[in-house]
């Protein structure tokens, strides 16, 4: 507004008082009247919303209404969504992790102070998202139906972590269309960690595990609940080795399961990302993976190893695992282990692989 120069005090205050049928008016100069800013993005009022936006309410303290609601329209496709009263903003993974459809999403405008527009882009092949889904909602009871549910939460993230490392194959070339979410890892059965994760999130919700994401710069896995002896994590992705015995089953490795903080973060890539909020994790080895089986080995404890080999064997698994505490026992194990393989009438092939970060040792029997 130009600047009115020559007007008094007195002028500026000036109020008028009309009065007409026994009520009072107030007339204000209309020079003293602000006229809305002018922004790109901003409208000054509500009343601005085209009739046929879509509008959420949305509720920051009982969410699911609120979710359900935006799950709807992006269900329907709906180019553009206003939400009203949202206390923060809508996070990349709260979106993909089920609306696997979408592509990519932004802030498009505001209307008014409370009201965000947000733009949606989605994939080609979008419009078959309800088929999909339908057949995602499939490969997930099929999982579900082989986890026991007479176990301990420990035992079911443990059978979650095994099944969906027979079901999905890493995706080494990242080139798949939908390797970095659910559809990819569930019903495709190739994905990168996004995939693994969000699917083991996702099915731990349905099983009532209260597990979360947790994310660096270049990776994610999973926060699991409190076991035993606290908080821990737990890496899928990094457990898929990708290979088969000769009858075509998976080798299926745990040396990334149930590993504390302190543990977890001796890997490359497992530092979280600066400034995440990602919540902090108690130190606590208990409810690793080889201390719970019983297949931990403490240095000089020879006649364990045995113990823990024959203990594989008959259980007739096509694989077997253990952990050591110390390097140098790691580094004596292969030796050992070939011994106590051919004594108890094993004589085929097999494959080895060791962990010098946590000191595990893993002998696949019988590889194609």
């Amino acid at each position: 507004m130009k600047e009115r120069k020559g007007c008094s005090g007195a002028l500026l205050l000036l109020i008028v008082f009309i009065l007409s049928a026994g009520a009072a008016y107030i007339y204000v100069p209309q020079f003293l009247i602000k006229e809305p800013k002018e922004e790109s993005s901003l409208i000054s009022s509500e009343e601005s919303l085209p009739d046929d936006l879509p509008v959420i309410e949305w509720d920051n303290i009982n969410t699911d209404d609120s979710w359900k609601k935006l799950s709807e329209y992006l269900t329907e496709l709906e180019p553009v969504v206003a939400i009203k009263g949202m206390s923060d903003n809508l996070e990349w993974e709260d979106i993909c992790r089920e609306h696997f459809w979408v592509e990519s999403f932004q802030v498009t405008g505001t209307l008014g102070s409370k009201i965000k527009k947000y733009s949606f882009e989605y994939k080609d092949d979008a419009a078959d998202n309800r088929t999909m889904q339908k057949q995602i909602e499939k490969e997930i009871n099929d999982i579900i139906s082989v986890i026991p549910a007479n176990t301990d939460d420990w035992g079911k993230a443990l059978a979650l972590h095994d099944e969906l490392i027979r079901r999905i194959t890493y995706d080494k070339s990242d080139k798949e269309k939908h390797g970095h979410d659910i559809y990819g890892a569930l019903v495709s059965h190739k994905a990168v960690c996004q995939g693994y994760t969000y699917s083991f999130t996702i099915i731990s919700k349905r099983i009532g595990l209260k597990c979360e994401e947790i994310y660096s710069d270049t990776h994610i896995w999973t926060k699991l609940p409190g076991f035993d002896s606290g908080e821990c994590y737990a890496d899928v992705t990094w457990d898929d080795i990708d290979r088969c015995d000769s009858t075509g089953e998976p080798y299926i490795i745990h040396d990334n399961f149930g590993l504390s903080k302190e543990e977890i973060e001796k890997l490359k890539e497992h530092q979280p990302e600066k400034g995440s909020d990602s919540p902090v994790v108690r130190a606590g080895t208990g409810d690793n993976f080889f201390r719970k089986k019983g297949w931990f080995i403490r240095s000089g404890d020879t006649a364990k190893i045995e113990v823990v080999v024959t203990e594989q064997l008959e259980s007739g698994c096509n694989i077997i695992e253990m952990r050591f505490e110390d390097e140098n026992d790691l580094n004596g194990a292969k030796e050992i282990v070939e011994d106590i393989l051919r004594s108890s009438g094993y004589n085929g092939s097999y494959l080895s692989w060791s962990n010098k970060q946590l000191y595990t040792y893993v002998v696949g029997l019988n590889p194609d």
